[in-house]
């Protein structure tokens, strides 16, 4: 049975949504609304399938829970009954500028999918993006948030922004942790004489997760990336390309590796594995002790006229 219910009957059929024993639940991004009652609006109304337990809101569509909205031109919220008595509702699909928000994150796309027994949002369509205070992660073929393990992972010219760091690939994964800054001691330089002799993989492991933030602190940041195909990370004067990168935000390290080059200017190294700060700007290229035959970084410098450019025609035209 399907009841079209108009504009005007609308808030009396947010009281069934609403009574003891029929409040649904529904997960957020990052936050937890608890039992709190879902409040679903729509410009041009909403359907109550009764035999596929779904309901259908049309026109500037949203549901909302605590302090998590889902908005979207149709919205589709699927409920199911559970064993105690009442419902819960277990799904949403949203079609056309769809939309998913709560105090510190965004996520933003055409469509969505939002899984609430497992956390996992699939957002597909243009100018896909998930926002938190300080950083931006945007994709071109779609954009995961797998809220429990607090992983967002983009696909298709995949772009992480973190305040001024900046990775790309075709695929990214970014980690995210409770607290909006890093670690407040600076990165410092491994004085180690022994750590000279690890492998490029055992430096670039990745490094645990800083302590829980204090109390007070809100929102999520990004604490790593990970980055697959086409890997680019930039700094001031580098410009780092590789298959492959992992970049940590508490120590602002890259660590990339396979067919890395480093261009700088004119001047380009090849080799295995690179190791960039991006504090420092500082790039130290490396290859692996395995790979057999000439085991030398390879470099091309491109030589440097002291004489202006704009200069060199006119003396040729002098010359004849």
């Amino acid at each position: 049975m399907t009841l079209r219910l108009p504009l005007f009957t609308l808030a009396m059929a947010l009281s069934v949504l609403t009574l003891p024993g029929a409040q649904a639940q529904v997960a957020s991004l990052g936050q937890g609304a608890g039992s709190q009652p879902v409040e679903i609006l729509a410009d041009d109304g909403i359907e109550w399938h009764r035999e596929s337990q779904r309901y259908l809101a049309r026109g500037n569509a949203s549901a909302t829970q605590g302090e998590t909205s889902v908005h979207g031109d149709v919205l589709i919220a699927y409920y199911r009954s559970q064993p105690g008595g009442g419902t819960e509702i277990f799904r949403y699909e949203v079609q056309g500028r769809a939309r998913i928000t709560n105090p510190t994150q965004t996520a933003v796309g055409d469509k969505a999918v939002y899984d609430i027994d497992t956390g996992v949002l699939v957002m597909t369509g243009k100018a896909l993006k998930i926002t938190t205070p300080t950083d931006t992660i945007t994709a071109r073929d779609s954009l995961e948030y797998w809220e429990k393990r607090r992983v967002a992972v983009a696909r298709g010219n995949a772009v992480a922004v973190s305040e001024d760091r900046r990775m790309t690939g075709d695929v990214l994964t970014a980690h995210f942790v409770e607290g909006r800054t890093a670690p407040t001691q600076p990165a410092r330089a491994n004085t180690n004489t022994r750590g000279q002799n690890q492998t490029p993989q055992a430096r670039g492991r990745a490094q645990p997760a800083p302590a829980p933030a204090p109390a007070g602190s809100t929102g999520q940041r990004m604490q790593r990336i990970e980055g697959f195909g086409n890997v680019h990370v930039s700094t001031p004067t580098d410009i780092v390309r590789a298959d492959r990168g992992v970049y940590n935000a508490d120590t602002s390290i890259a660590m990339m590796s396979g067919a890395v080059r480093i261009t700088r200017g004119q001047n380009q190294l090849n080799g295995d594995f690179a190791e960039v700060n991006l504090n420092t700007g500082i790039s130290r290229l490396l290859t692996r002790a395995d790979s057999g035959g000439d085991k030398r970084v390879r470099g091309l410098f491109m030589p440097q006229s002291t004489e202006p450019a704009g200069e060199r025609p006119a003396a040729r035209r002098e010359q004849r």
